[in-house]
């Protein structure tokens, strides 16, 4: 057992240093030093490699299963589950993530399914089993993740032509400046770009702004996106730990004050909030699965807003790279608007998309996106059914080895 934790532990380490290298950047932005930002860098990649090491055991431990071609998949599909909400959570970077060509069944089972299907056919192909099963089923997979309905979505009938600002840095004159250079009346702005207030809308030509602002109510201040026009407002509750809320309460705060975290009070946001026709979701808040789900259902677009810059230069391809995901798995056009890039309008079919507006660039994009209402199974249904029937899976497969070992 201890030697497949070592090899699963020693793959994590090095799949997670080249997958969240950014953290380092992030870390030392707040004038940790170079030293400290690297072990606490090196502490998180050890806590996300334990995942590989306990999924390392579970290799070794159901090895004579006549269900490990299911309960394989079940395992990892649930500790990636868990990693998503432990210690505040770190969904991003799931193995149904990494390959565009295998998009093909996120409509279904999503990113995490996703996850789920690409196990369950390595174990296929490594099962001692007649070739013939081998090869038709695996390759049936396959078929499904490179040529499923996610690659091949219809669009909506209702138009809409929307435009989304990057402007650099929190300059509300340059901010709108390039808002009333827009040609269109929706314009959508990035996170965090002040306090709000009424005022904040002055001189801009008759433009309904959605965008990122701080707001107060009563003593709670939220990080919300709200709307200039109809007051409508999604208050963040992903929240990032140390950045906008203090974990474990004040016991970290000599922490927190050492890496002069600024804004680390910050209110969560409920789970279910009012909805309007699109659908809000701040920064991180887009790689959390269940604040999607909830989010994007019944809803036609997608906002979401972001500011990368203190990630460094290696993340906002990532956090892209999530959003043209979302917008696949729920077949609804993503408008995303960051502060200093990457900001696109994203739609579910790739070749609609927009261009780019790459990081460091200063300016808008303009782009005409339809509407769904119809939501995808995924988004109706989430990790739910394969959350079901993988603890199902591995509870069955546990009692049988209990009663062998009993029996024996």
């Amino acid at each position: 057992m201890i030697k497949f934790f070592q090899l699963g532990f020693f793959i994590g380490l090095i799949f997670w240093s080249i997958s969240i290298s950014w953290v380092y950047e992030a870390i030392n932005f707040y004038g940790a030093g170079s030293l400290l930002s690297f072990f606490m860098t090196v502490l998180i990649i050890c806590y996300l490699s334990i995942y590989f090491g306990l999924f390392g055991i579970a290799i070794k431990y159901f090895e004579n299963s006549k269900l490990k071609i299911f309960i394989l998949p079940s395992v990892f599909f649930i500790l990636e589950w868990i990693r998503s909400w432990m210690l505040s959570g770190f969904p991003g970077q799931n193995l149904g993530i990494i390959f565009d060509y295998f998009w093909g069944l996120l409509p279904i089972i999503g990113v995490a399914g996703t996850s789920f299907v690409i196990i369950l056919i390595i174990c296929i192909l490594l099962e001692k089993i007649r070739m013939t099963y081998k090869l038709s089923i695996s390759s049936i997979l396959i078929l499904l993740l490179i040529f499923g309905p996610g690659h091949y979505q219809e669009g909506g009938s209702e138009k809409l032509r929307i435009s989304i600002a990057q402007p650099l840095s929190n300059d509300l004159y340059a901010l709108k400046e390039i808002t009333n250079n827009t040609d269109t009346d929706i314009v959508v702005w990035p996170e965090a770009v002040s306090w709000y207030s009424e005022n904040i809308f002055s001189n801009i030509n008759e433009k309904t702004i959605i965008g990122g602002f701080f707001r107060k109510e009563d003593t709670k201040i939220y990080t919300s996106i709200i709307n200039s026009n109809t007051g409508h407002t999604y208050d963040k509750r992903n929240l990032v730990p140390f950045g906008e809320f203090q974990p474990f309460g004040d016991l970290l705060t000599p922490v927190s004050n050492f890496f002069n975290i600024q804004n680390s009070s910050l209110t969560q946001g409920k789970y279910s909030q009012n909805k309007s026709d699109w659908s809000g979701l701040v920064c991180w808040e887009i790689v959390f699965n269940s604040t999607f789900v909830n989010r994007v259902k019944n809803t036609k677009y997608i906002i979401h807003i972001s500011n990368d810059s203190w990630y460094g230069d290696s993340m906002p391809e990532l956090h892209l790279k999530h959003a043209r995901a979302r917008a696949v798995e729920s077949n609804k056009w993503v408008v995303r608007s960051t502060t200093d890039g990457i900001s696109q309008i994203i739609s579910p079919r790739k070749e609609e998309s927009s261009e780019k507006i790459n990081r460091g660039e200063i300016g808008y994009i303009s782009h005409e996106i339809t509407l769904n209402t119809n939501d995808t199974w995924y988004v109706r249904m989430g990790d739910l059914p394969l959350l079901v029937f993988s603890f199902i899976t591995l509870l069955t497969a546990s009692i049988i080895d209990f009663r062998k070992k009993y029996e024996s």
